[in-house]
């Protein structure tokens, strides 16, 4: 540029739009993801603390629970029946019996004896089950406890 020429005119100043705009969309989008985190926090505790009723609990709260869906628990009786349309058997809980009819064919370690877990609804004085879990218990008792201490090397027979 020449000497005593004039510079052109700086533009005019613009102001910087903010990273999420104004401090009320702030709060909104964070009030928008707390409440969405909440709700899924919410949904994953009440579905891992899904309880089931035992045998004579659904039968006392057979009215309130109508045909709604619930879990039964209780002890496989004698007289499990199986055909092709499924399996028929009773459950026991607190000398209380439920006639049971499941649509599909029960799991390998199903049997009279061991405690299950039913998913289903009543159907009249029948629990209708779609799905049949084996309870198993939390303790594990080795059948053989000393087969593995054996093969292990002593401290007197380390180099």
């Amino acid at each position: 540029m020449a000497v005593g020429t004039l510079s052109p005119p700086a533009p005019p100043a613009r102001s910087r739009r903010r990273w999420l705009g104004s401090r009320r969309r702030q709060v909104v989008a964070a009030a928008v993801i707390a409440t969405a985190l909440g709700f899924l926090a919410f949904q994953g505790l009440s579905n891992a603390t899904q309880y089931f009723k035992t045998a004579d609990q659904a039968v006392a709260d057979k009215a309130s629970l109508g045909t709604s869906q619930f879990r039964i628990e209780g002890t496989v009786a004698p007289g499990i029946v199986h055909d092709r349309a499924g399996t028929e058997f009773n459950i026991v809980a607190n000398n209380v019996s439920v006639h049971i009819v499941d649509s599909e064919q029960p799991p390998q370690l199903f049997k009279v004896g061991v405690p299950v877990v039913l998913e289903g609804h009543w159907q009249g004085n029948v629990y209708s089950a779609f799905q049949i879990m084996i309870k198993h218990t939390s303790s594990y008792v080795e059948a053989h406890p000393n087969r593995m201490k054996s093969q292990l090397p002593t401290a007197t027979s380390l180099p």
